[in-house]
Parts: C-alpha cells; structure tokens; sequence
C-alpha cells in the first residue's frame, strides 16, 4: 500500500477508502471536464468526439486506479477490496460531478434543459419513422405541460447513474485486474 509520513514520524498505509476517495476526486474532476465538453458540443461539434473518446476513457481510468493499488499491495489485494475502492471511487466523483454540473444546470445555464429536449423533439420530427414521431410529440408535450425536470431531480438521476455504472464497472474491472500477474520485485 501507499505509505506516507504521519505526524509522529510513522509511516501511515493508505486503506481501500481512503485510495477511493482520492482516485474518486481525480476522476470526479475528469467527470466534471466530460461535462463541460459534452455541454460544449452542442454548440461546437468538433467537441463530439472529444465528449464520446472521454468517455470511452472511463473503463481505462479505472483499470488505472485499481491497477496501481494492486501492484502497490505486490498483487495480495483481494477482489472484494479493489472492488469497494472502485465503489467509493465512483461515489466520490459522483458528488464532485453533481455539484459541477447542478451549479451549471441551476445557475450559469438555467434553459440548458430546455434546449436539450428542444433539440430531441426537432430531431426526432425530422426522422421519418412512426416511433421517432411519437418520441417527439412526446417532447412536445412535456414542453407543452410545463412538466420537464428540475435540475436537481436530473443531477441526482446522472450521480446514481455514476454510482451504480461505476459500481458494475469496478466489478468487471476488478476481475480483470485480479487476473493480470504482478511481478513481485
């Protein structure tokens, strides 16, 4: 494990939480940068593959976590524990990301909502098949209603997005990570 100097002179070893909260900071701030990209391309679609290889990147920055707590603990980590770091990584970076992007949605671009929904209904209606019309008269009418979300209820659908999909991604990447060979040097 990573050992860093206490107060006392004592070398302290970092626990599976303590790694998760860290790698989760990093990677909330990385969420938090997909944000602004993806938000970005809807104006700049150059941004559109920048948006889609971020997030391609994901699955990559979590084997990078878990990977350097592995090989740091000379591969004797336990399924269990890479598992619930990647856990409380993903909390983590779900409550950095829900803030970036709450602030955003609520403050800086109160009629992002709109625009984006806006955008689907006009979408849709231009594609000629009997479901994409309905998907846009159905568009239309939350428009219509008034009935579109608050920007919390959408953040804290996108923050258990995060938890939960990082919860399954951590699980497959665990597994990965477990069977990869560590040289013990």
């Amino acid at each position: 494990m990573n050992a860093q100097k206490g107060g006392r002179g004592k070398a302290q070893v970092k626990n599976i939480y303590a790694r998760g909260a860290d790698d989760g900071f990093w990677l909330g701030l990385y969420l938090a940068g997909l944000f602004a990209v993806s938000v970005l391309s809807l104006n700049v679609a150059v941004l559109n593959p920048v948006a889609f290889a971020m997030m391609c990147a994901v699955p990559f920055l979590t084997y990078f976590y878990l990977r350097r707590t592995h090989k740091a603990a000379h591969g004797m980590t336990l399924f269990s524990a890479l598992w619930m770091q990647g856990i409380t990584m993903f909390v983590c970076a779900s409550l950095i990301f829900g803030l970036v992007s709450f602030v955003y949605l609520r403050w800086i671009d109160g009629g992002f909502l709109e625009r984006v929904l806006r955008l689907g209904m006009e979408y849709y209606g231009s594609v000629p098949s009997e479901s994409a019309q309905a998907m846009s008269d159905e568009l239309r009418m939350v428009l219509e209603s008034g009935a579109m979300p608050s920007a919390s209820m959408i953040v804290m659908a996108w923050m258990w997005l995060i938890m939960f999909g990082g919860a399954l991604l951590s699980l497959v990447v665990s597994v990965v990570v477990r069977m990869m060979k560590v040289r013990r040097d």
